[in-house]
């Protein structure tokens, strides 16, 4: 198994999408004390999203699916 370096561009996209995931969960709760349903649907909607491009981004570093085997 070769290990490599992790790049620090991974590292802010991670602190990014997770400093966004929070900002969405922060806003929803503040929608739901507010009584918006319909505004805290879209904010937790976008915390999923956030929580799924987390992940796919964790898969792609730690598994490199997305890269090409060298003979």
């Amino acid at each position: 198994m070769k290990t490599t370096r992790l790049s620090s561009g991974w590292l802010v996209l991670a602190g990014a999408i997770v400093a966004l995931e929070l900002l969405f969960i922060y806003e929803a709760m503040i929608a739901d004390l507010a009584d918006y349903q319909r505004i805290f649907g879209v904010f937790a909607g976008l915390a999923i999203l956030c929580f799924s491009a987390l992940l796919f981004s964790v898969s792609e570093t730690m598994y490199g699916w997305g890269e090409k085997e060298e003979n």
